[in-house]
């Protein structure tokens, strides 16, 4: 008779998270679950969407020291050679999946509001967090691309409305993870009657949110943990930063913290880093960015150079900070980073995993000995 010991679940205490990192500047990698990752271009690579590529990059993090995977909610692509973000997986699922295969990372996932209800979540959320041992992240976005949403028989509300529509939702979602007799919620966009869901999470799943408009920092001041923003540079992103911090403080007495998206090229010389943005930007798929930018509302500018820059950012960074340069560069644009005040950067690469190798290699001693990262 054969027997198998179970592994064991990790407990809350045994990993170095978001939530437990000491680290002044946390690390994550962002956006491995979808097609083209953070890049609209058509330069061949390895990186791909398939199951055993995806969970392996997020081990890789783990063993990497990083504190958290995120990844995108994509339910349609944007069309071009690309069809970029084309291919994803659904993330709850997906953060399972993930979740079940490391034992310390802080593990994300992504919901759309108007198409999932808290109920639904509450549950999901309750099951992931069970299997990470308390290590699940949820983004919570508002749903604005009408091709997405549209698949769901959905027409997406103006954009200060999806905000007051998620404002709701996570209300009703915190109640189902933290109270124990049935209640009722009637809101003006979401309802449930004699509401419960158990069992309840190991701990409330850390909460963060995109929005950085005037309407978005509001509700992540008063509702999430994290601001996930997207800033393609450093100028006045300390009086950005402080602004969104002293709104949740002064506001709402609550501590946010800040997260920029972040994509790293690096290489042995600033020459050759600087000729791989190079290659990404020539290769890079025009109809695909130009879709994304028209839906984004980027489009409705009308100087095509504006465009030109755009599409150069989508190409080369996908309109995130650009980690440019030689390792000693990569690492001193990260501690002005920190410096600027952000909490954390959500990291992207072209080519994931064998990038993901050389910055372990080459950035991490860098960053401890800077004394920004654990």
């Amino acid at each position: 008779m054969s027997t198998t010991t179970a592994q064991a679940v990790p407990t809350a205490t045994q990993h170095g998270d978001l939530r437990d990192s000491t680290s002044t500047l946390k690390l994550g990698v962002f956006s491995f679950n979808a097609s083209g990752g953070l890049n609209i271009t058509t330069r061949p690579r390895n990186y791909h969407v398939g199951w055993e590529h995806t969970s392996a990059i997020a081990q890789q993090a783990e063993r990497m020291g990083f504190e958290f995977v995120l990844p995108v909610a994509k339910w349609r692509g944007y069309g071009g050679e690309t069809d970029f973000y084309g291919e994803s997986y659904e993330t709850l699922t997906w953060a399972a999946g993930i979740a079940a295969q490391t034992s310390r990372i802080t593990v994300g996932a992504t919901v759309h509001v108007p198409v999932i209800h808290p109920t639904f979540v509450a549950k999901a959320g309750a099951t992931v967090d069970a299997i990470s041992g308390g290590r699940l992240a949820l983004n919570v976005v508002m749903g604005w691309y009408p091709l997405e949403i549209g698949q769901f028989g959905l027409t997406p509300a103006d954009h200060d409305i999806r905000y007051e529509h998620g404002d709701e939702w996570v209300t009703l979602l915190k109640r189902l993870w933290t109270e124990d007799e049935p209640f009722d919620f009637d809101g003006r966009w979401t309802s449930a009657w004699s509401a419960l869901s158990k069992p309840k999470p190991v701990r409330r799943p850390l909460l963060m949110n995109a929005g950085t408009s005037a309407a978005g920092v509001d509700f992540t001041a008063r509702q999430c943990d994290f601001t996930l923003s997207s800033r393609n540079s450093l100028e006045g992103a300390d009086t950005f930063v402080g602004d969104i911090k002293t709104t949740a403080r002064e506001k709402y007495a609550r501590d946010l913290q800040v997260i920029n998206v972040a994509h790293v090229i690096c290489a042995d010389t600033e020459a050759e880093a600087w000729r791989k943005r190079e290659l990404l930007a020539e290769s890079g798929d025009k109809e695909a960015a130009d879709n994304f930018m028209r839906f984004l509302g980027i489009g409705s500018q009308s100087y095509e150079e504006t465009l030109r820059l755009y599409r150069d950012y989508f190409y080369t960074s996908g309109a995130a900070l650009p980690l440019i340069g030689t390792p000693e560069q990569i690492a001193e644009q990260m501690v002005a980073a920190s410096a600027a005040g952000f909490d954390g950067l959500a990291l992207g690469f072209f080519d994931y995993l064998d990038e993901m190798a050389a910055f372990e290699d080459q950035v991490m001693p860098l960053l401890r000995d800077a004394g920004i990262h654990s």
